[in-house]
């Protein structure tokens, strides 16, 4: 790895400077690898480790029972809509990304979401939208249910193997990432 020896230097400063200002005695480093005074920098903190995380700039990955919120599900959807504030709205265009963020967000919330809805919040011509959640239920990511109540509405919403892609990718993506 190229760009691997350039880092060093700044690592053992990081790892430095968090033994200065937190006062934690190491055993001198003999030698010690960077990652082994790395370790004992971490048992030493013990639940402060996040802190160390956070400012080294690695990512705090999510606990495995740890589910995201339908909060930070809606948050990305905003942050994704503001973009068009100021890009093309094509350029960026990602209709089945933003229908599976739209049944996932209303599958955490607990939720229905109508066929006609789903197309509005796709933020694509309805043409566009039904293509993609025609597509999407092909692949079984969707599920479409008839209203009980209303013989002319459908609902759509994630199906065990969409929510459970969706589960598993957000598991990926560090708390407090914001992907856009």
């Amino acid at each position: 790895m190229k760009g691997a020896p350039a880092l060093r230097p700044a690592a053992e400063t990081f790892v430095g400077c968090a033994v200065e200002l937190t006062n934690i005695a190491l055993p001198p480093t003999g030698g010690q690898s960077l990652a082994r005074q790395t370790e004992l920098l971490r048992e030493k903190l013990g639940s402060a480790l996040g802190i160390v995380d956070q400012l080294s700039g690695a990512p705090v990955a999510r606990s495995v029972d740890q589910q995201v919120s339908e909060r930070e599900i809606r948050m990305l959807i905003r942050l994704r809509r503001n973009r068009d504030r100021f890009f093309a709205a094509d350029l960026f265009a990602d209709p089945a990304w933003d229908i599976l963020l739209e049944l996932y967000a209303a599958q955490l919330g607990q939720l229905r979401i109508s066929v006609s809805n789903l197309c509005a919040a796709a933020a694509v011509p309805a043409t566009t939208a039904l293509r993609w959640i025609t597509q999407l239920e092909e692949k079984g990511l969707i599920a479409r249910r008839s209203d009980p109540t209303d013989g002319r509405r459908q609902f759509l919403m994630l199906s065990s193997e969409g929510f459970d892609a969706m589960n598993g990718y957000f598991r990926t993506v560090p708390t407090g990432a914001t992907l856009v």
